[in-house]
Protein backbone atom coordinates (compact mmCIF):
# COMPACT_ATOMS: atom_id res chain seq x y z
CA UNK A 1 0.00 0.00 0.00
CA UNK A 2 1.36 3.44 -0.93
CA UNK A 3 0.23 6.52 0.90
CA UNK A 4 0.78 10.21 0.95
CA UNK A 5 2.14 11.93 4.06
CA UNK A 6 -1.00 13.73 4.49
CA UNK A 7 -1.99 10.72 4.94
CA UNK A 8 -1.62 8.52 6.61
CA UNK A 9 -0.87 8.54 6.64
CA UNK A 10 1.04 7.89 4.77
CA UNK A 11 -1.48 6.90 6.58
CA UNK A 12 -0.59 8.35 5.59
CA UNK A 13 0.29 9.34 6.34
CA UNK A 14 -0.64 4.80 4.85
CA UNK A 15 -2.61 7.38 6.69
CA UNK A 16 -2.70 4.89 3.56
CA UNK A 17 -1.26 4.59 5.47
CA UNK A 18 -3.08 5.45 8.82
CA UNK A 19 -6.11 3.13 9.04
CA UNK A 20 -7.05 1.93 12.49
CA UNK A 21 -7.96 -1.75 12.28
CA UNK A 22 -9.49 -4.21 14.75
CA UNK A 23 -11.49 -7.41 14.49
CA UNK A 24 -11.94 -8.23 18.18
CA UNK A 25 -14.10 -6.44 20.74
CA UNK A 26 -14.20 -2.68 20.36
CA UNK A 27 -12.73 -0.43 23.07
CA UNK A 28 -15.12 1.26 25.47
CA UNK A 29 -16.18 4.55 23.94
CA UNK A 30 -18.24 7.11 25.79
CA UNK A 31 -21.36 8.21 23.85
CA UNK A 32 -22.99 11.49 24.73
CA UNK A 33 -26.75 11.33 24.45
CA UNK A 34 -27.96 14.55 26.00
CA UNK A 35 -30.00 16.57 23.48
CA UNK A 36 -28.04 19.75 24.23
CA UNK A 37 -24.72 18.05 23.51
CA UNK A 38 -26.11 16.64 20.25
CA UNK A 39 -27.18 20.11 19.15
CA UNK A 40 -23.71 21.44 20.00
CA UNK A 41 -22.04 18.63 17.98
CA UNK A 42 -24.27 19.38 15.00
CA UNK A 43 -23.47 23.10 15.20
CA UNK A 44 -19.73 22.31 15.36
CA UNK A 45 -19.94 19.99 12.36
CA UNK A 46 -21.95 22.46 10.28
CA UNK A 47 -19.57 25.29 11.15
CA UNK A 48 -16.48 23.28 10.21
CA UNK A 49 -17.94 22.04 6.93
CA UNK A 50 -18.94 25.62 6.11
CA UNK A 51 -15.36 26.80 6.67
CA UNK A 52 -14.00 24.00 4.48
CA UNK A 53 -16.47 24.74 1.70
CA UNK A 54 -15.81 28.48 1.75
CA UNK A 55 -12.04 27.94 1.64
CA UNK A 56 -12.24 25.54 -1.31
CA UNK A 57 -14.61 27.81 -3.24
CA UNK A 58 -12.31 30.76 -2.58
CA UNK A 59 -9.34 28.81 -3.95
CA UNK A 60 -11.17 27.80 -7.10
CA UNK A 61 -12.46 31.34 -7.62
CA UNK A 62 -8.91 32.70 -7.44
CA UNK A 63 -7.74 30.10 -9.97
CA UNK A 64 -10.49 31.00 -12.43
CA UNK A 65 -9.48 34.66 -12.50
CA UNK A 66 -6.56 35.94 -14.54
CA UNK A 67 -3.19 35.04 -13.00
CA UNK A 68 -1.52 38.20 -14.38
CA UNK A 69 -1.94 40.36 -11.22
CA UNK A 70 -0.13 37.68 -9.24
CA UNK A 71 2.88 37.85 -11.52
CA UNK A 72 3.79 41.50 -11.26
CA UNK A 73 6.70 41.22 -8.82
CA UNK A 74 4.85 41.76 -5.54
CA UNK A 75 4.34 39.73 -2.37
CA UNK A 76 2.11 37.24 -4.20
CA UNK A 77 5.11 35.97 -6.20
CA UNK A 78 5.62 33.39 -3.43
CA UNK A 79 1.98 32.24 -3.49
CA UNK A 80 0.80 28.97 -4.98
CA UNK A 81 -2.31 26.83 -4.59
CA UNK A 82 -0.98 23.25 -4.53
CA UNK A 83 -3.34 20.37 -3.89
CA UNK A 84 -3.40 16.60 -3.80
CA UNK A 85 -5.83 13.69 -3.72
CA UNK A 86 -5.33 9.96 -3.30
CA UNK A 87 -7.36 6.79 -2.87
CA UNK A 88 -6.34 3.31 -1.73
CA UNK A 89 -8.60 0.29 -2.23
CA UNK A 90 -8.06 -3.35 -1.24
CA UNK A 91 -8.10 -6.03 1.44
CA UNK A 92 -5.25 -4.48 3.39
CA UNK A 93 -5.40 -6.21 6.81
CA UNK A 94 -4.86 -9.99 7.03
CA UNK A 95 -6.29 -10.02 10.57
CA UNK A 96 -9.49 -8.34 9.35
CA UNK A 97 -10.06 -11.27 7.01
CA UNK A 98 -12.07 -10.55 3.82
CA UNK A 99 -12.64 -6.93 4.82
CA UNK A 100 -12.72 -4.70 1.74
CA UNK A 101 -11.35 -1.28 2.55
CA UNK A 102 -11.23 2.12 0.85
CA UNK A 103 -9.49 5.26 2.10
CA UNK A 104 -9.57 8.62 0.31
CA UNK A 105 -8.00 11.98 1.06
CA UNK A 106 -8.15 15.36 -0.66
CA UNK A 107 -6.27 18.51 0.33
CA UNK A 108 -6.15 22.06 -0.99
CA UNK A 109 -3.47 24.36 0.38
CA UNK A 110 -2.20 27.89 -0.27
CA UNK A 111 1.54 28.57 -0.06
CA UNK A 112 1.46 32.06 1.49
CA UNK A 113 5.21 32.15 2.14
CA UNK A 114 8.26 30.64 0.44
CA UNK A 115 11.96 31.19 1.09
CA UNK A 116 14.16 32.58 -1.69
CA UNK A 117 15.36 29.07 -2.53
CA UNK A 118 11.84 27.64 -2.36
CA UNK A 119 12.96 24.99 0.11
CA UNK A 120 10.76 26.28 2.97
CA UNK A 121 7.05 27.08 2.63
CA UNK A 122 4.15 27.92 4.93
CA UNK A 123 0.85 26.45 3.72
CA UNK A 124 -2.58 26.89 5.31
CA UNK A 125 -4.82 24.07 4.08
CA UNK A 126 -8.23 22.46 4.15
CA UNK A 127 -8.63 18.70 3.78
CA UNK A 128 -11.15 15.91 3.91
CA UNK A 129 -10.44 12.25 4.74
CA UNK A 130 -12.88 9.37 4.31
CA UNK A 131 -12.52 5.71 5.34
CA UNK A 132 -15.03 2.92 4.63
CA UNK A 133 -14.97 -0.86 4.91
CA UNK A 134 -17.30 -3.75 4.15
CA UNK A 135 -17.49 -5.22 7.67
CA UNK A 136 -18.53 -2.10 9.55
CA UNK A 137 -15.69 -1.68 12.07
CA UNK A 138 -16.20 1.79 13.54
CA UNK A 139 -12.51 2.79 13.26
CA UNK A 140 -12.69 1.95 9.53
CA UNK A 141 -15.85 3.98 8.87
CA UNK A 142 -15.33 7.68 9.43
CA UNK A 143 -15.05 11.12 7.89
CA UNK A 144 -12.58 13.77 9.03
CA UNK A 145 -12.43 17.35 7.69
CA UNK A 146 -9.53 19.56 8.82
CA UNK A 147 -8.47 23.18 8.53
CA UNK A 148 -4.97 24.12 9.57
CA UNK A 149 -1.44 25.03 8.46
CA UNK A 150 1.89 23.30 7.76
CA UNK A 151 5.49 24.46 7.76
CA UNK A 152 7.35 22.48 5.09
CA UNK A 153 11.02 21.86 4.43
CA UNK A 154 11.69 20.45 0.96
CA UNK A 155 14.64 18.27 0.05
CA UNK A 156 15.76 16.89 -3.30
CA UNK A 157 13.74 13.69 -2.87
CA UNK A 158 11.09 14.58 -0.29
CA UNK A 159 9.57 16.88 2.30
CA UNK A 160 9.36 17.17 6.10
CA UNK A 161 6.36 19.02 7.60
CA UNK A 162 5.23 20.26 11.01
CA UNK A 163 1.49 20.90 11.15
CA UNK A 164 -1.47 21.81 13.31
CA UNK A 165 -5.17 21.81 12.48
CA UNK A 166 -8.67 21.91 13.87
CA UNK A 167 -10.17 18.53 13.06
CA UNK A 168 -13.66 17.03 13.29
CA UNK A 169 -13.86 13.21 13.30
CA UNK A 170 -17.16 11.37 12.90
CA UNK A 171 -17.06 7.59 13.28
CA UNK A 172 -20.34 6.69 11.66
CA UNK A 173 -21.01 3.67 13.88
CA UNK A 174 -20.39 5.39 17.23
CA UNK A 175 -18.49 8.50 18.32
CA UNK A 176 -17.76 11.92 16.97
CA UNK A 177 -15.38 14.49 18.38
CA UNK A 178 -13.42 17.59 17.42
CA UNK A 179 -10.33 19.42 18.59
CA UNK A 180 -6.90 20.68 17.69
CA UNK A 181 -4.25 18.24 16.50
CA UNK A 182 -0.47 18.63 16.23
CA UNK A 183 1.77 16.41 14.14
CA UNK A 184 5.04 15.98 12.28
CA UNK A 185 5.30 14.00 9.04
CA UNK A 186 7.61 13.30 6.15
CA UNK A 187 7.60 11.71 2.72
CA UNK A 188 10.55 10.67 0.55
CA UNK A 189 10.59 9.01 -2.86
CA UNK A 190 13.44 7.96 -5.13
CA UNK A 191 13.92 6.77 -8.70
CA UNK A 192 10.31 7.27 -9.89
CA UNK A 193 9.23 4.97 -12.71
CA UNK A 194 8.39 8.03 -14.83
CA UNK A 195 12.17 8.47 -15.18
CA UNK A 196 13.15 5.98 -17.87
CA UNK A 197 16.62 5.63 -16.34
CA UNK A 198 15.24 4.47 -12.97
CA UNK A 199 15.65 0.84 -11.90
CA UNK A 200 14.90 0.84 -8.15
CA UNK A 201 11.78 2.93 -7.37
CA UNK A 202 10.88 3.32 -3.71
CA UNK A 203 9.25 5.54 -1.13
CA UNK A 204 8.84 6.03 2.60
CA UNK A 205 6.74 8.14 4.94
CA UNK A 206 6.33 8.64 8.68
CA UNK A 207 3.95 10.58 10.94
CA UNK A 208 3.68 11.17 14.69
CA UNK A 209 1.21 13.22 16.71
CA UNK A 210 -2.24 13.37 18.30
CA UNK A 211 -3.95 12.88 14.96
CA UNK A 212 -7.34 11.45 16.06
CA UNK A 213 -9.86 13.70 17.89
CA UNK A 214 -11.88 10.63 18.94
CA UNK A 215 -8.80 8.99 20.45
CA UNK A 216 -8.17 12.18 22.43
CA UNK A 217 -4.71 12.42 24.00
CA UNK A 218 -3.43 9.38 22.12
CA UNK A 219 -0.01 9.95 20.55
CA UNK A 220 0.18 7.83 17.39
CA UNK A 221 3.34 7.07 15.44
CA UNK A 222 3.34 5.38 12.03
CA UNK A 223 5.88 4.60 9.34
CA UNK A 224 6.00 2.98 5.90
CA UNK A 225 8.77 1.81 3.57
CA UNK A 226 8.58 0.29 0.09
CA UNK A 227 11.33 -0.76 -2.32
CA UNK A 228 10.81 -2.08 -5.83
CA UNK A 229 12.80 -3.12 -8.86
CA UNK A 230 11.80 -2.44 -12.47
CA UNK A 231 11.19 -5.80 -14.15
CA UNK A 232 9.65 -4.72 -17.45
CA UNK A 233 8.64 -1.47 -19.12
CA UNK A 234 5.67 -1.31 -21.47
CA UNK A 235 4.40 1.64 -23.48
CA UNK A 236 2.08 2.89 -20.70
CA UNK A 237 2.93 0.81 -17.64
CA UNK A 238 5.90 -0.50 -15.71
CA UNK A 239 5.94 -3.89 -13.96
CA UNK A 240 7.56 -3.66 -10.52
CA UNK A 241 8.10 -6.48 -7.97
CA UNK A 242 8.28 -4.88 -4.51
CA UNK A 243 8.64 -5.41 -0.77
CA UNK A 244 6.99 -3.19 1.85
CA UNK A 245 6.52 -2.75 5.60
CA UNK A 246 4.18 -0.63 7.74
CA UNK A 247 4.71 -0.04 11.45
CA UNK A 248 2.36 1.62 13.97
CA UNK A 249 2.47 2.39 17.72
CA UNK A 250 0.38 4.53 20.08
CA UNK A 251 0.45 5.70 23.70
CA UNK A 252 -2.94 4.26 24.76
CA UNK A 253 -2.49 0.68 23.62
CA UNK A 254 -5.34 0.31 21.12
CA UNK A 255 -4.81 -2.95 19.29
CA UNK A 256 -5.33 -1.51 15.80
CA UNK A 257 -2.72 1.19 16.48
CA UNK A 258 0.01 -1.26 17.54
CA UNK A 259 0.96 -3.49 14.64
CA UNK A 260 3.43 -4.39 11.93
CA UNK A 261 2.31 -5.32 8.41
CA UNK A 262 4.88 -6.51 5.90
CA UNK A 263 4.99 -8.44 2.65
CA UNK A 264 5.85 -8.43 -1.03
CA UNK A 265 4.20 -8.69 -4.40
CA UNK A 266 4.12 -7.24 -7.89
CA UNK A 267 2.37 -4.16 -9.23
CA UNK A 268 1.82 -2.33 -12.49
CA UNK A 269 2.59 1.38 -12.17
CA UNK A 270 0.93 3.73 -14.65
CA UNK A 271 2.07 7.38 -14.51
CA UNK A 272 0.23 9.82 -16.74
CA UNK A 273 0.95 13.51 -16.26
CA UNK A 274 0.00 14.39 -12.69
CA UNK A 275 -1.97 11.14 -12.27
CA UNK A 276 -0.30 8.09 -10.73
CA UNK A 277 -2.00 4.68 -10.63
CA UNK A 278 -0.91 1.33 -9.17
CA UNK A 279 -2.61 -2.05 -9.64
CA UNK A 280 -1.12 -4.97 -7.77
CA UNK A 281 -1.31 -8.19 -5.80
CA UNK A 282 0.86 -9.61 -3.07
CA UNK A 283 1.11 -11.46 0.23
CA UNK A 284 0.90 -9.60 3.57
CA UNK A 285 1.59 -10.75 7.13
CA UNK A 286 0.27 -8.78 10.10
CA UNK A 287 1.28 -8.88 13.77
CA UNK A 288 -0.68 -7.09 16.54
CA UNK A 289 1.73 -6.36 19.39
CA UNK A 290 -0.70 -6.10 22.34
CA UNK A 291 -3.16 -8.89 21.54
CA UNK A 292 -0.50 -11.20 20.11
CA UNK A 293 -2.64 -12.03 17.10
CA UNK A 294 -1.08 -12.61 13.69
CA UNK A 295 -2.29 -13.63 10.25
CA UNK A 296 -1.24 -13.74 6.63
CA UNK A 297 -3.29 -13.32 3.48
CA UNK A 298 -3.18 -12.58 -0.22
CA UNK A 299 -4.03 -8.99 -1.06
CA UNK A 300 -5.25 -7.23 -4.19
CA UNK A 301 -5.10 -3.44 -4.28
CA UNK A 302 -5.36 -0.28 -6.33
CA UNK A 303 -3.75 3.06 -5.42
CA UNK A 304 -4.53 6.30 -7.19
CA UNK A 305 -3.02 9.75 -6.61
CA UNK A 306 -3.17 13.14 -8.30
CA UNK A 307 -1.46 16.47 -7.66
CA UNK A 308 -2.17 19.97 -8.98
CA UNK A 309 -1.49 23.67 -8.55
CA UNK A 310 -4.39 26.01 -9.26
CA UNK A 311 -2.00 28.86 -10.12
CA UNK A 312 0.08 26.59 -12.35
CA UNK A 313 3.20 27.53 -10.40
CA UNK A 314 5.70 25.22 -8.72
CA UNK A 315 5.77 25.58 -4.94
CA UNK A 316 8.74 24.22 -3.05
CA UNK A 317 11.99 22.94 -4.44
Amino acid sequence: MVCSPTVLEAGHIDDCARAKHECGPQPTERIFTEPLQKRRDIVKAKSLFTLVTVAILTAFSAAQQSAAPALQGNITDAVGLPGQAWTSIGNLSPIEHNDGYVQSYVEQSAAIFASDSGSITLTPYVSLGLVLDTRGYNWNNKIEPRIGAKLNKFFRTGVVSLGSAYSYENRFQSLKSSGFILYAQDWFGWQPVSDKASHFPGSSWAAVGNISPVERGDIIGQGYFSQGIVAKRFSRATLVPYAEATFSRDSKGFDWDNKAVYGSGVKAIIPHGGVYTELGAGYLHENRFHSGRSAGALTVFMNFSFGWNLLDRKVGR
